[in-house]
């Protein structure tokens, strides 16, 4: 008996009808398992956009007072050791940067007549500085005359993009473990499933039907039930994006505004659909192989 399409996905609806209750608790596991890992690649997302918002990190900011040349400080402070190069940071440059990084807050900055933050300089370190350059640095422009502080970001900045990796790292993790959730329940579907239809899988290996023939309804429902779970977290995961975000828009926080702006990128969005697939056909191939 050859395997024909329409057969197959024939096959494939009437065992999805014929327990409908377990296929949609499958679906349902299968969102809920692949929902977390995208929540979590969100997060780290967006994180990552502020961690790395070039390509090197600055090793010093120095902020300045409102009527210090910036300009004199600079060349001075381009003198001391271990300095790739040094930034200026006007104050309307440093409340364009705020209103990137902020959007719902820095509508609210829209009509001032001056910028609010002071001008300052990024200090760029070279990549043979030592360790605590950064801290030296910071400790021996404090007194300068125009200065009004001196900060050392090599520490800080480290410890966000370690953060940001254990993130990704735990988003990784989890989705792993869940994913492996995910097929442990998809599996269970299918073997309910060929409960249901033994006998008439007994009649078709009786009238010669091929091993493929019989198998691949069961391989076609497992998938679309992982796709259908996949789908459903990936609409999930972007309700909650449009619902944090309205919610931030009414009422913006200066921390959480920074961290829940955009959405997951293409690519790893149309990934939650496909895992969810992977999922649902391995699930099958494991209740299948139980059972030849």
């Amino acid at each position: 008996m050859a395997v024909k399409p329409r057969y197959v996905f024939g096959e494939a609806w009437s065992v999805a009808r014929s327990g409908p209750r377990q296929t949609a608790m499958a679906v349902l596991l299968v969102a809920l398992a692949l929902y977390v890992p995208g929540l979590l690649a969100l997060l780290s997302r967006n994180l990552g956009r502020l961690a790395v918002v070039e390509g090197e990190p600055v090793g010093v900011v120095v902020t300045l007072d409102p009527s210090a040349d910036a300009r004199a400080l600079a060349n001075r402070l381009a003198g001391e050791p271990h300095i790739a190069r040094i930034r200026i940071v006007g104050s309307a440059a440093a409340l364009e940067r705020f209103r990137a990084a902020y959007p719902d807050l820095g509508q609210a900055l829209t009509g001032l007549a001056e910028a609010p933050f002071p001008p300052s300089l990024e200090v760029f370190l070279s990549r043979s500085a030592p360790a605590d350059a950064g801290r030296r640095i910071a400790a021996a422009v404090r007194g300068w005359p125009g200065v009004d502080s001196a900060e050392s970001e090599e520490e800080q900045g480290r410890r966000f993009r370690d953060a940001v990796r254990l993130l990704r790292g735990a988003g990784l993790f989890l989705g792993a473990i869940l994913a492996a959730a995910a097929i442990l329940s998809v599996s269970s579907a299918i073997r309910l499933a060929l409960d249901l239809h033994r006998e008439e899988i007994e009649i078709m290996r009786l009238m010669g039907a091929t091993e493929a023939a019989i198998r691949a309804p069961f391989w076609i429902y497992a998938s679309a039930e992982g796709l259908a779970g996949g789908t459903l977290a990936l609409a999930l995961l972007f309700a909650t994006h449009r619902l944090a975000a309205g919610w931030l828009a009414r009422e913006p926080h200066p921390v959480l505004s920074a961290v829940w702006t955009r959405f997951l990128d293409p690519s790893v969005a149309l990934a939650l659909p496909l895992v969810g697939l992977a999922a649902g056909f391995v699930g099958s191939l494991l209740s299948l192989g139980r059972r030849n």
